[in-house]
Order: structure tokens, then C-alpha cells, then sequence
């Protein structure tokens, strides 16, 4: 999308004061007239004269600068000015947006400061890419709705409204669709509608490398490639599933509340980001760890962390990973990702810190 016009398309006042012309200057000047906001001036301003202008007031014929009012000298209709240059205090034409140039390359999201140029430059409306559908699966037997109390043995289905959640920040839509057990086959009856109907499929919880996982074999039942990935050496998140059938994703996430939420964000938030047009996600964060960490080699740790107000600035507190805590990430303010090389980090040592994309406490 282009600027069919230059903006501002004339030179107007960049502050209040008085508008002129330089050559006029040094010396006094009558002052004949004012510039209203939102109103033409009639007339022209000739040599030895000056009209009052707001800020951002365009610029009468024969004016090519603007005296701050702060510097002026006003003595009735008379009007005293030192030496001053050609384009002070004034905003030129086409300094904000050229003619012909390009504003906004297809994919770029809408938000506020993309909405503030379109109504500028009058784009009552836009052709746009619809918000990819993801389809949002929970799985288990032990899984109830919210609005019911729990028995010992039973959870609140608190994942399906985090993975929603999150789904909506990173410009996604989500449709709930409904909770299955883990009978045989009640999956695969799932899937088959949510990969005909849907841009991609989460489902939360039924993946584990257990003899009782039947997600692989119900992607795999759909069509090709099918399950690419089902386990990762990755703490917390080692069950997930990464596949899909035809271009359709297929991305299944722990069931624990806290390492759902994790691996959305760290392992399968990079192909949602694409899906919704994300080139890339923003630059972590550095700061000084708080406390010591050791870690298994050879696996990948995403550590939870809480940013603290220290003598010298933020510091990075990690959180004790229990991923059965619904609170967790809620308590945290991003994650570390600890690669299979790292082994240990001392108190002190600067480390990145990946704000969740779906959201989170501020930082400062």
C-alpha cells in the first residue's frame, strides 16, 4: 500500500508563534493577520509582515519560517525578530509520508499506529488476511468443566482457556471444540472433523509416551506426514507431539497446566507466529540470575523466572518448576532457555529472558 499524496501536503508551523518571511528578517515587522486551525488564509503575507500561527497551522503565501512566540517581541501590532533561516520551526511538505511511498507490505499486522496512517491517508477500509482458526482439544478423563467442583480425582479443564488465551494475543481464533476422554477412537473423531474445518489443531493434554497415547497413530490415521515429532528432550514439554496432515498442524501440548503453557510459547509458538504472519518474535530480555541453577546435560530446560527490583536493576529469579502448578506461569514474569550445553549458572551471570508472547506481568 502507497501514500497517494505527500503528508503534510504543505508546509505548516511546528510550534506557536509567528509566521514570515526570512528575508524580512532581522529588523520589526507588522503583524496583519492570524491563522485559524482548520481554516484557509486569504491573502499573502509581503515583505516586512508577519500573522500569528498555531502549531500546526499551514503556512501563508510569502512565509517560509515561524518565530516561536516564546521569542518574540510584540509591541501592539508591531513585531520585533532577530536574524533567523529559511524552514525554522516549520514542518515541510511531505517530511512525514512522500508521494508514491510505500507504508505497509502485505502480511504486516493491523494495529494502532497502522490504523493511525490508513485513517490519515483515508482508507475507510482495507483488504486483510481472516485471523487463522485454530482448533483447541482437550483431552483426559480426569477433566471437568469449570463451573462443576472437582472430586479428589478430577481437574478443573483449565488449559483449554490458557491455550485459548494465548491463541488471541498472538492474532489467532480459537474455537473450543469439545472435551473428550481417553477411550480408543474418540480422538481420531475429533481430529478427522477439526482438520477438515480448521487452519491448525492444539490439543491439550492425551499426549504422553505412554503405552496409552493414541495420538500419534490418530494423526498418522489422517494422512500424510502425520506425527513428525512425539517427544523431545526438552524439560518441561518431553511428551509433545509436533505433526500434521497435509498443511494442517497438529500440535499436541502437556497436560500439566504450567508446561502447557511453556511449550506453547517456547517450542510451538514459532510455527503459530507464522501461521498469524509473525516474522519474529521480540528480543529477550537481559538481566543478572538470582540464584544458582544446575540443570541435566544434554537436555533443553525452559526455567520459569520472576523479575525482581534490585540495588542495581532487574534481576532474574527462577522459579521452583512443579509442572502440576496452574500458578506458575501466572507468577512468572518470562522463561530461560537453557540449552543441552548449559550445565550450570552462577548467581550474578546475565542471562535472556523470553517474555511470554501471550502475555504477562510488566517488567518495569
Amino acid at each position: 500500500m502507497r501514500s497517494e499524496a505527500a503528508i503534510p501536503p504543505r508546509a505548516r508551523s511546528a510550534m506557536d508563534g509567528f509566521a514570515l518571511a526570512a528575508a524580512s528578517t532581522p529588523g520589526r515587522l507588522r503583524i496583519v493577520g492570524a491563522v485559524a486551525m482548520g481554516q484557509p488564509f486569504l491573502g499573502s503575507v509581503g515583505p516586512g509582515e508577519a500573522v500569528r500561527i498555531p502549531t500546526g497551522g499551514v503556512l501563508p503565501a510569502g512565509c517560509d519560517v515561524v518565530l516561536p512566540i516564546e521569542e518574540a517581541e510584540v509591541r501592539g501590532v508591531e513585531l520585533a525578530c532577530g536574524k533567523l533561516s529559511v524552514g525554522d520551526a516549520v514542518t515541510p511538505p511531505g517530511s512525514d509520508l512522500r508521494a508514491g511511498e510505500l507504508l505497509l507490505r502485505p502480511g504486516r499486522r493491523i494495529a494502532a499506529p497502522e490504523l493511525s496512517v490508513l485513517a490519515t491517508l483515508g482508507y475507510a477500509s482495507v483488504p486483510v488476511f481472516r485471523r487463522p482458526r485454530v482448533a483447541v482439544i482437550s483431552s483426559g478423563d480426569e477433566l471437568v468443566s469449570v463451573e462443576r467442583a472437582p472430586e479428589a480425582w478430577q481437574v478443573r479443564d483449565s488449559n483449554r482457556y490458557a491455550i485459548a488465551g494465548a491463541l488471541r494475543a498472538i492474532g489467532a481464533d480459537p474455537v473450543h471444540l469439545p472435551t473428550i476422554g481417553d477411550a480408543p477412537g474418540e480422538l481420531l473423531a475429533l481430529l478427522r472433523t477439526a482438520v477438515a474445518e480448521f487452519d491448525a489443531v492444539l490439543i491439550g493434554g492425551g499426549s504422553s509416551v505412554g503405552e496409552r497415547d493414541e495420538t500419534p497413530a490418530a494423526v498418522a490415521a489422517l494422512g500424510a506426514p502425520g506425527a513428525l515429532v512425539h517427544g523431545l528432550k526438552v524439560k518441561p514439554g518431553k511428551p509433545t507431539l509436533l505433526g500434521a496432515v497435509g498443511v494442517v498442524p497438529i500440535l499436541g501440548l502437556p497436560g500439566n497446566p504450567s508446561s502447557s503453557l511453556l511449550v506453547l510459547d517456547a517450542v510451538v509458538g514459532p510455527i503459530l507466529a507464522r501461521l498469524c504472519g509473525l516474522a519474529a518474535s521480540a528480543a529477550p530480555l537481559s538481566a543478572p540470575l538470582g540464584a544458582p541453577l544446575r540443570k541435566r546435560a544434554g537436555w533443553t530446560w525452559y526455567v520459569p523466572v520472576a523479575l525482581e527490583q534490585g540495588p542495581d536493576g532487574l534481576v532474574a529469579q527462577p522459579l521452583a518448576l512443579r509442572s502440576s502448578m496452574t500458578s506458575l506461569a501466572a507468577r512468572s514474569d518470562g522463561y530461560l532457555a537453557l540449552g543441552e550445553e548449559t550445565e550450570t549458572l552462577a548467581v550474578g551471570e546475565r542471562v535472556d529472558i523470553y517474555r511470554y508472547a501471550h502475555g504477562g506481568p510488566p517488567t518495569a
